[in-house]
């Protein structure tokens, strides 16, 4: 797994895979997601249908329909989210999932994110991978605090793979998704080949051309906020509780 970006670099194939993955995500998470696509194939999705919340660490693609979708400069109608967590918020009161669209990041960004959660979730990824050939299901719920940890996500995402995560962060709200599916472990090395086509507001060549705009200042703004979470986490160590040593 930790090889998949060296691997992905040296594909020679790669229009090939850009022309039929669209065709495979759509056939088997999409039009008919709770079919079996193979005679034998994993089926974790089938399982995750019936949890009531979204796994961290996973992918999942989904309807959506936003609130105020008309002030939006551009929304995505069916995301493919690398989910972080689940947050009741408390300005609205609304059940919300937050995570990465991968879909707002070009193909090369993305091949480098999918990359970057092998090499420091891979073990976790090999466990749940290996568990649904065995037509079984493992949450992954020992990588919550991490994905939830915004230090630890930029620190790898952006500061180590240059990715400039916040472009891509969303929150959904729960009850405007619909038809959740859970994207399996062993297809997660064609989800930078999927091209999405459901983009509104703007077309995807735009989102990218944004996202390429905006990528430097963005991962100046983590640094920063990086090294003011750092200097904050020092000095509570140096902190010296009354009557401590």
């Amino acid at each position: 797994m930790t090889d998949f970006f060296d691997r992905y670099d040296k594909e020679p194939n790669k229009e090939e895979l850009r022309k039929t993955s669209y065709q495979y995500f759509n056939d088997k998470y999409i039009k008919t997601p709770f079919q079996n696509y193979w005679i034998i194939e994993q089926t974790e999705r089938f399982k995750a249908k019936a949890l009531r919340f979204f796994m961290p660490g996973r992918v999942y693609t989904y309807q959506y329909n936003p609130a105020g979708a008309d002030s939006l400069d551009f929304y995505d109608k069916r995301p493919m989210v690398y989910i972080i967590g689940e947050y009741v918020s408390k300005s609205s009161g609304k059940h919300i999932v937050q995570g990465v669209n991968l879909n707002f990041l070009p193909e090369k960004v993305k091949a480098k994110f999918i990359d970057t959660a092998y090499r420091i979730f891979g073990d976790a990824y090999k466990v749940a991978d290996e568990m649904s050939d065995e037509d079984r299901m493992v949450s992954m719920m020992q990588i919550n605090s991490l994905v939830t940890n915004w230090y630890f996500m930029s620190l790898n995402f952006d500061k180590n793979a240059k990715i400039g995560l916040s472009f891509a962060v969303r929150n959904y709200e729960i009850k405007r998704i619909l038809n959740p599916v859970l994207i399996e472990v062993e297809d997660f090395e064609m989800i930078p080949y999927f091209v999405p086509k459901e983009m509104m507001g703007l077309p995807i060549g735009g989102i990218y051309a944004l996202y390429l705009k905006n990528r430097i200042e963005i991962l100046q703004n983590s640094e920063r906020r990086n090294k003011d979470a750092n200097r904050a986490l020092q000095a509570q160590k140096k902190f010296k509780k009354p009557g401590g040593n």
